[in-house]
């Protein structure tokens, strides 16, 4: 409970930051060092311990489950709504706020051992539908060109995909180096939650109905039947309970940027991100209780 209560004091740090003369894009200078330093960082610290067995098949496998039934989701649900709103509803339905937000809540709720297996659901899960279907979807609705190579180039040379590979070959790194890995690493939580306070956008103007029922489908729906099968295959432990959590988490501050600048419905994507994220807070802590 503390740790939920520190997280919700970073969050209201970072929001109320935007009251105060910092600069418009500080989140983004704070998400560039999360990603350059202190996400590369936790890799190196908690890559090693993961023992490879078929178990990690579940955290790289349920996000392409959770894009699967997104765009069922969205088709059946949402048929009449415009293209645009259809769109930023692709995006923000099949993503989730796995790193920034999901590395602290797991840390919270499960603890440390959780975040080996978030990593997993990240960087082989969220990354990859981020950089491949966020680029088919922008292109797709607004009449833009497919560049795979580009595609390509960024997955192998976006900073964690390459320490991921250093951990990898050089497992656990050498005991003088490691207590200050460790401290570089306390930095992603503080300076996560505080950026993503700062994104938050509180908003709600307009599409009510597509607000509440996109809340519904992606924060308790999804996950529910997530939870469904793990049950129906007996799948528990920190593996289950990680994986559960990191499919139920709220729309990704990535995603909501992306949709924004391609012009996709920026009022309601700015407020399913806000929003989203306050509301994951209690959907988050039922399936955590369920589990």
């Amino acid at each position: 409970m503390e740790q939920i209560i520190f997280i919700l004091f970073l969050l209201s740090i970072g929001y109320g930051l935007k009251f105060l003369p910092f600069p418009s894009n500080f989140s983004q200078s704070l998400n560039l060092f999360v990603i350059y330093v202190s996400l590369p960082a936790t890799i190196l610290v908690q890559f090693p311990k993961i023992t490879f067995n078929s178990s990690l098949l579940i955290p790289a496998l349920i996000p392409y489950l959770v894009l699967i039934l997104s765009i069922v989701f969205v088709r059946v649900f949402f048929k009449n709504e415009s293209p645009n709103t259809k769109a930023a509803l692709y995006l923000l339905m099949a993503l989730g706020n796995t790193s920034f937000f999901g590395f602290p809540i797991l840390q919270a709720l499960v603890g440390n051992d959780a975040i080996q297996y978030g990593i997993v659901y990240d960087q082989f899960g969220s990354f990859v539908i981020l950089t491949i279907y966020a680029a088919i979807i922008v292109a797709i609705f607004s009449g833009e060109s497919l560049h795979f190579k580009q595609i390509g180039r960024k997955i192998i040379t976006f900073p964690p995909f390459i320490f991921i590979f250093l951990a990898l070959v050089f497992g656990e790194m050498p005991q003088i180096a490691l207590p200050y890995i460790e401290l570089i690493s306390k930095t992603l939580v503080p300076l996560a939650i505080i950026s993503v306070g700062f994104s938050m956008q509180l908003k709600l103007d307009e599409q009510k109905g597509v607000f509440f029922k996109f809340m519904a489908l992606k924060l308790l729906l999804i996950p529910m039947i997530v939870f469904g099968i793990f049950k129906l295959f007996d799948i528990g432990g920190v593996v289950g309970i990680t994986t559960l959590l990191e499919s139920a988490m709220p729309p990704m501050i990535t995603a909501g940027a992306i949709a924004i600048n391609a012009g996709f419905a920026p009022k309601l994507t700015a407020s399913l991100v806000g929003y989203g994220i306050i509301f994951a807070f209690f959907t988050l802590s039922f399936f955590n209780y369920i589990f």
